[in-house]
């Protein structure tokens, strides 16, 4: 490793590439074509006896997804509730309706973005929904239900609170299947239709007037999604039920998944697993972490924020350089990374747990990783390399950079 680092400051001078915030361009290019994350997950202080059924309609989710989300049985009617209203929307980009069946939900989107989402109820075991592509054919406002002939009904039910298809029917192109509203809200979320899609009449009241005849609808069976959010810039994994008995979900598949998008050597797998362990549906990070970063009391901007290794952090290296008046430098293929200011070099090699420091060869709390090709470098190790202390914000999950060389230039 030393000969390798001494041969790599011989040459720097003419093979380095610089480096800066807008090189995470072609990182935030990769992250933007994952699933995107939307909504917020919730608290709401149960009232004693206040019902599940209420308490979930109220936020726009079903009962079903409440209580996956949350532990026990819920029994005691005063438990502070975790509302699960943050999704990962199935596809990066589509028109019209989506349709996850292992999630129980229905995305519309337009212009290529989610822009409403619904839970839904879906088709039991022997009567599954169908997968694939459809449009929606025809469109009803207080229908008339025909009983099939799996129906116990022998006559036609018309408009009215006894009618199983509520006031609002959307039908596919694929015969005997819709969209509808139900008389039985307490129904959504769960596998108990016979193919059809049951929405709260409210929810189905918005998306008749947002999708007309044609509009098209994708229905797919997907139980693991990875999302990103740029908001936070983090990626998230969601984990669902398999109703159908479709078969389980390894960490290894979901490591290859993201192998995708070139975060495969920084996914954390220890929160896979744990997110493989049970199907509450959650979105949980996997890449990245509520911690942000400070630099003398200011934001870091990063578009894949820290990620916690060992007892360090993987950050984007262009926008921490640039926060501390640093420069970045690149080796061929992004074989080796140098950040240097004034007299203070440290050289990093991706996969490599020591660093050459000011000649000396160091060992690092977190090896550097290349993300979709972007290097990630060790906050603690470049920060302490560069003459800057670092400390932790445990109210505001902040890590704080003391850097008073960028104070002395700043007062200049």
């Amino acid at each position: 490793m030393r000969t390798v680092i001494s041969a790599v400051a011989m040459v720097v001078g003419v093979t380095v590439a610089a480096c800066s915030a807008g090189a995470q361009e072609e990182l935030a290019r990769v992250l933007t074509r994952m699933a995107p994350v939307v909504g917020e997950c919730r608290e709401h202080q149960r009232q004693s006896g206040e019902s599940i059924d209420r308490i979930a309609r109220l936020y726009g989710v079903s009962a079903s997804a409440v209580h996956n989300a949350n532990e026990g049985d819920l029994a005691a009617g005063d438990e502070r509730l975790l509302i699960p209203a943050a999704h990962i929307a199935p596809l990066p980009a589509a028109e019209g309706i989506v349709v996850n069946l292992p999630e129980r939900n229905l995305y519309f989107y337009r212009g290529g973005r989610p822009i409403r989402w619904y839970p839904v109820s879906i088709g039991m075991r022997g009567w599954e929904t169908p997968t694939g592509d459809f449009t929606i054919a025809n469109r009803r406002k207080n229908p008339t239900w025909f009983p099939p002939k799996w129906a116990v009904e022998e006559k036609p039910v018309p408009p009215g609170p006894k009618n199983p298809l509520g006031d609002r029917w959307m039908g596919l192109s694929e015969p005997g299947y819709g969209i509808h509203a139900t008389n039985s809200p307490a129904t959504v979320g769960r596998y108990v239709s016979h193919g059809c899609l049951r929405m709260y009449p409210e929810h189905v009241h918005e998306l008749y007037e947002l999708a007309p005849v044609r509009t098209p609808v994708k229905i797919i069976y997907e139980r693991v999604v990875v999302g990103y959010r740029s908001e936070d810039a983090i990626v998230y994994l969601a984990y669902y039920p398999d109703p159908y008995h479709v078969g389980e979900v390894t960490p290894a598949a979901v490591r290859e998944l993201l192998k995708d998008y070139g975060l495969g050597d920084v996914v954390d797998m220890t929160a896979v697993a744990q997110v493989l362990s049970d199907t509450s549906g959650v979105p949980t990070p996997v890449v990245g972490s509520p911690v942000k970063v400070k630099v003398n009391g200011r934001l870091v901007q990063f578009v894949l924020a820290p990620i916690p290794v060992g007892s360090d952090w993987l950050v984007p290296a262009g926008p921490l350089a640039v926060a501390m008046g640093a420069q970045i430098e690149l080796g061929p293929g992004v074989n080796y990374v140098v950040a240097s200011r004034g007299d203070q070099r440290v050289f990093l090699s991706p996969g490599n747990a020591e660093a050459l420091l000011n000649g000396e060869l160091v060992p690092l709390g977190a090896a550097p990783q290349l993300a979709a090709g972007y290097p990630l470098v060790p906050l603690r190790a470049t920060v302490t390399a560069l003459g800057a202390s670092l400390g932790w914000d445990e109210e505001t999950q902040t890590l704080q950079v003391w850097d008073w060389a960028v104070r002395t230039r700043a007062r200049l």
